[in-house]
């Protein structure tokens, strides 16, 4: 027998499906193995705002408390083949400091990079203890992004734009990073983002990803409601009006037409084996 890889173009409904799918599993697992979780970032603002994806984007993200997180980690995998969970902690080749849920029957190219290889996911952001102190805060967020830029740096695969000087000093930090692990910057992002994990401060933040710079008092997800996205019920903070006020302001205002767009740029296929007698 011979075994034919077919790629299978994916279009952004079917795109949706998969990430739902992905979704159900990962709840379905937090259900049962005690593990709080809760829909964040756009996803969370489309719910309550939509019941559903806001209308332009095409992603889902959902958040975890540090210990949640560790133990979602540490455990989702030995449940799935078909879907696998990556963080830095639990794969050091990782380049995200933040975790992933991924199909691995799909494959997907970050802006059209073949190079860029990796799968049709969903976002697991952290978060951590955060300073009470806003200075520290801002500490921590200016490391955050510093090490995220450097990351970003070190996996471009675009030519520099700028002056000649730029696109020099540019080439020049690329060539010097190179050598470093994949993790390199994800281990320090990491190492930053879990600064107070012993100090009980009050305070929550996403010292990993690349949201924005707020922090929420902690008891605003001691509890989850059940809130619908896409005709499903899934988690939410019990006070996600003060969540998402923090994070967008007036949430339930539509922004500008030209701002209603997508962020993202990939190319997406679900992949079928097909077998084959041999001749």
């Amino acid at each position: 027998m011979a075994n034919d890889i077919e790629l299978i173009p994916v279009d952004a409904e079917r795109l949706k499906q998969i990430q739902i799918q992905i979704l159900d599993t990962v709840h379905e697992f937090c259900e049962k193995n005690g593990i709080k979780y809760w829909l964040d970032s756009g996803t969370l603002l489309g719910a309550i705002r939509h019941k559903g994806y806001i209308p332009w984007d095409d992603d889902i993200d959902i958040g975890m408390l540090r210990p949640d997180f560790d133990k979602f980690m540490q455990t989702f995998n030995g449940d799935n083949v078909k879907y696998k969970a990556y963080c830095y902690e639990n794969n050091k080749d990782f380049p995200y400091a933040y975790g992933k849920v991924m199909d691995t029957d799909t494959v997907l190219y970050e802006a059209g990079n073949k190079n860029a290889k990796t799968y049709i996911n969903i976002d697991v952001f952290v978060f951590d203890n955060a300073p009470a102190d806003d200075k520290e805060l801002k500490k921590m967020y200016e490391k955050r992004s510093k090490y995220n830029l450097y990351n970003l740096a070190k996996f471009a695969q675009t030519k520099p734009s700028g002056n000649f000087m730029r696109r020099a000093a540019v080439r020049g930090f690329r060539l010097l990073i190179k050598p470093l692990s994949k993790g390199h910057f994800a281990k320090k992002i990491v190492k930053n983002s879990r600064k107070y994990s012993e100090v009980e401060t009050g305070y929550i933040g996403n010292f990993t990803g690349y949201l924005a710079n707020f922090k929420c008092n902690k008891n605003a997800v001691d509890t989850v409601v059940d809130v619908e996205f896409e005709g499903k019920l899934y988690k939410a903070p019990s006070r996600y009006d003060e969540w998402l006020t923090l994070e967008y302001g007036d949430y339930m205002q539509l922004p500008p037409v030209e701002k209603r767009v997508s962020h993202h740029f990939f190319e997406a296929y679900e992949v079928k084996e097909n077998k084959a007698l041999e001749e």
